[in-house]
């Protein structure tokens, strides 16, 4: 019977847990530590530079995620119901995402310049001890997700990727024996 006819077989249906980097059961967190309000002085850049900064944490938080890691992200969650542009929801928001920094394992840095709000999740990081990671290249972050996934998955000769994890290929080899 093919694994379409039957959904109990079907890997799109089920697919294998991925493990965490580490292999812990709990996956690393890192708090996106991105710019969020735009600096622009007329109205049309200050929009455009708003949507930049919303796709530079979106795209570090999916990067984030394929390599296993769960992304805090406060500046994309907190200003969804928050009105950034009020002082105190702001100000909320912020002690909102800090208590986030507090359950995160690292910060990471994305992007080329370091807002005032940044500036203070990158203190209080350090205050924490947390490690802080400036990534100021999207670059580096696609080498990152590339050698996440070269340490996840066998890659063939011919530059295919095997979708069998390594680790399930070790575990089946222990069958063997």
């Amino acid at each position: 019977m093919s694994n379409i006819k039957n959904p109990q077989n079907n890997p799109l249906k089920n697919p294998a847990p991925v493990r965490p980097p580490g292999g812990s059961t709990t996956p690393k967190t890192v708090y996106v530590c991105s710019p969020f309000r735009p600096t622009a002085v007329s109205e049309a850049d200050r929009d455009a530079e708003q949507r930049s900064n919303i796709e530079r944490a979106l795209n570090a938080c999916r990067i984030l995620a394929m390599m296993g890691i769960q992304p805090l992200a406060p500046h994309l969650y907190f200003t969804r119901f928050l009105k950034d542009e009020l002082a105190a929801e702001r100000a909320a928001g912020m002690q909102f995402g800090l208590s986030w920094l507090e359950q995160a394992d690292e910060l990471w840095v994305f992007g080329d310049t370091v807002s005032e709000g940044m500036a203070q999740e990158i203190a209080k990081a350090k205050e924490l001890g947390k490690s802080v990671h400036i990534l100021f290249e999207s670059r580096r972050v696609a080498e990152l997700l590339v050698e996440s996934l070269a340490q996840k998955y066998t890659l063939t000769g011919d530059g295919q990727q095997e979708m069998q994890p390594k680790a399930a290929e070790s575990e089946q080899h222990n069958d063997e024996r």
